[in-house]
Protein backbone atom coordinates (compact mmCIF):
# COMPACT_ATOMS: atom_id res chain seq x y z
CA UNK A 1 0.00 0.00 0.00
CA UNK A 2 1.26 3.67 -0.79
CA UNK A 3 2.30 5.89 2.32
CA UNK A 4 -0.88 8.11 1.02
CA UNK A 5 -3.62 5.24 1.31
CA UNK A 6 -5.64 5.08 4.11
CA UNK A 7 -7.38 2.14 5.07
CA UNK A 8 -11.28 2.15 5.28
CA UNK A 9 -12.48 2.09 8.97
CA UNK A 10 -14.67 -1.77 9.02
CA UNK A 11 -16.62 -0.10 11.49
CA UNK A 12 -20.18 0.95 10.95
CA UNK A 13 -22.15 2.38 14.30
CA UNK A 14 -26.35 1.69 13.34
CA UNK A 15 -29.20 3.45 15.10
CA UNK A 16 -32.59 2.80 16.08
CA UNK A 17 -33.41 5.85 14.85
CA UNK A 18 -32.81 9.39 13.96
CA UNK A 19 -34.55 12.94 14.02
CA UNK A 20 -35.63 14.68 11.15
CA UNK A 21 -37.28 18.20 11.51
CA UNK A 22 -38.47 16.45 15.11
CA UNK A 23 -40.15 13.76 13.68
CA UNK A 24 -38.28 9.74 14.33
CA UNK A 25 -37.26 8.32 11.41
CA UNK A 26 -36.99 4.78 12.19
CA UNK A 27 -35.80 2.27 9.76
CA UNK A 28 -37.48 -0.90 8.83
CA UNK A 29 -34.68 -2.86 9.84
CA UNK A 30 -35.10 -1.75 13.32
CA UNK A 31 -38.98 -1.04 13.04
CA UNK A 32 -41.01 -3.66 15.91
CA UNK A 33 -43.61 -3.42 13.83
CA UNK A 34 -42.34 -4.73 10.80
CA UNK A 35 -44.08 -1.70 9.09
CA UNK A 36 -42.31 1.24 6.73
CA UNK A 37 -44.49 3.99 8.03
CA UNK A 38 -41.71 5.81 10.08
CA UNK A 39 -39.19 5.12 7.57
CA UNK A 40 -40.78 7.03 4.35
CA UNK A 41 -38.64 9.69 3.07
CA UNK A 42 -38.87 12.04 0.00
CA UNK A 43 -35.23 13.06 -1.69
CA UNK A 44 -34.36 15.40 -4.15
CA UNK A 45 -32.08 14.09 -6.38
CA UNK A 46 -31.21 15.32 -9.88
CA UNK A 47 -33.81 17.90 -10.71
CA UNK A 48 -36.42 14.63 -8.99
CA UNK A 49 -38.45 13.85 -6.08
CA UNK A 50 -37.98 10.32 -5.30
CA UNK A 51 -39.45 8.13 -2.83
CA UNK A 52 -38.01 5.30 -0.78
CA UNK A 53 -37.67 3.11 2.26
CA UNK A 54 -35.12 3.52 5.35
CA UNK A 55 -33.05 0.52 5.65
CA UNK A 56 -30.39 1.70 8.34
CA UNK A 57 -29.79 5.02 9.95
CA UNK A 58 -25.68 4.66 10.09
CA UNK A 59 -22.46 6.37 11.33
CA UNK A 60 -19.18 5.34 9.58
CA UNK A 61 -16.71 7.11 11.61
CA UNK A 62 -13.34 7.09 10.00
CA UNK A 63 -9.58 8.20 11.04
CA UNK A 64 -8.66 11.10 9.58
CA UNK A 65 -11.70 12.36 8.20
CA UNK A 66 -12.82 15.85 10.46
CA UNK A 67 -16.08 16.26 12.45
CA UNK A 68 -17.36 17.97 10.09
CA UNK A 69 -17.50 15.40 7.55
CA UNK A 70 -18.57 13.45 9.89
CA UNK A 71 -22.49 12.35 9.23
CA UNK A 72 -25.29 10.40 9.74
CA UNK A 73 -25.99 8.44 6.77
CA UNK A 74 -29.66 6.75 5.63
CA UNK A 75 -29.31 3.42 3.39
CA UNK A 76 -32.13 3.79 1.36
CA UNK A 77 -34.38 1.30 -0.75
CA UNK A 78 -36.21 3.06 -4.00
CA UNK A 79 -39.67 3.25 -4.78
CA UNK A 80 -40.27 2.83 -8.33
CA UNK A 81 -42.79 5.78 -9.59
CA UNK A 82 -45.54 4.08 -11.48
CA UNK A 83 -47.29 5.63 -14.67
CA UNK A 84 -50.51 4.05 -13.96
CA UNK A 85 -53.35 5.63 -12.78
CA UNK A 86 -56.20 4.87 -10.10
CA UNK A 87 -58.68 6.49 -11.82
CA UNK A 88 -60.88 5.64 -14.91
CA UNK A 89 -59.48 8.99 -16.30
CA UNK A 90 -55.59 8.93 -17.35
CA UNK A 91 -55.15 12.91 -15.07
CA UNK A 92 -54.62 12.39 -11.83
CA UNK A 93 -57.10 15.15 -9.78
CA UNK A 94 -53.85 16.29 -7.44
CA UNK A 95 -51.99 16.84 -10.48
CA UNK A 96 -53.93 20.65 -9.79
CA UNK A 97 -52.30 20.68 -6.53
CA UNK A 98 -48.17 19.82 -6.89
CA UNK A 99 -48.05 21.62 -3.66
CA UNK A 100 -49.55 18.47 -2.11
CA UNK A 101 -47.31 16.03 -3.29
CA UNK A 102 -48.96 13.18 -4.40
CA UNK A 103 -47.58 10.77 -6.39
CA UNK A 104 -48.42 6.60 -7.46
CA UNK A 105 -45.65 4.21 -7.34
CA UNK A 106 -45.44 0.55 -8.14
CA UNK A 107 -46.60 -1.24 -5.53
CA UNK A 108 -43.84 -3.38 -3.16
CA UNK A 109 -40.95 -2.73 -6.50
CA UNK A 110 -38.07 -1.36 -6.08
CA UNK A 111 -34.99 0.15 -7.68
CA UNK A 112 -31.88 -2.08 -8.26
CA UNK A 113 -28.93 -0.53 -6.45
CA UNK A 114 -26.83 0.62 -9.66
CA UNK A 115 -30.23 1.97 -11.41
CA UNK A 116 -28.19 5.65 -12.75
CA UNK A 117 -31.94 7.09 -12.89
CA UNK A 118 -32.13 6.73 -9.22
CA UNK A 119 -30.32 8.60 -6.29
CA UNK A 120 -27.42 6.37 -4.25
CA UNK A 121 -28.38 3.85 -1.80
CA UNK A 122 -26.62 5.38 0.73
CA UNK A 123 -27.21 9.15 1.16
CA UNK A 124 -26.56 12.35 3.99
CA UNK A 125 -29.43 11.73 6.70
CA UNK A 126 -29.45 15.23 6.71
CA UNK A 127 -30.00 15.88 2.76
CA UNK A 128 -33.66 14.13 3.61
CA UNK A 129 -36.58 16.62 2.29
CA UNK A 130 -39.12 15.23 4.72
CA UNK A 131 -41.16 11.62 5.69
CA UNK A 132 -44.06 10.72 3.04
CA UNK A 133 -47.31 8.99 4.36
CA UNK A 134 -47.91 5.86 1.79
CA UNK A 135 -51.35 4.26 1.39
CA UNK A 136 -52.44 1.09 -1.15
CA UNK A 137 -54.24 1.06 -3.79
CA UNK A 138 -56.28 -2.07 -3.80
CA UNK A 139 -59.17 -1.52 -6.77
CA UNK A 140 -56.42 -1.39 -9.67
CA UNK A 141 -54.75 -4.15 -11.63
CA UNK A 142 -51.53 -4.30 -10.34
CA UNK A 143 -51.99 -2.35 -7.14
CA UNK A 144 -50.56 0.31 -6.68
CA UNK A 145 -48.72 2.63 -3.65
CA UNK A 146 -49.95 5.97 -3.00
CA UNK A 147 -47.80 8.44 -1.05
CA UNK A 148 -48.41 12.24 0.04
CA UNK A 149 -45.16 14.35 1.40
CA UNK A 150 -45.20 15.47 5.42
CA UNK A 151 -43.33 18.48 4.18
CA UNK A 152 -44.07 21.54 5.89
Amino acid sequence: ASPQTTMLSPFVTFYNYALLDGKRITPTSRSRRNTAGSSLIQYRYADAAHVGEVRHVIRHQQPGVTVEDDRILAHVEWMKRSNLTPLDSSKFPWDAYPQLGVETWDYDVFADPGEDTFPPIIIPFDQIHCQVARGKITHTDPPLWITVTMDR
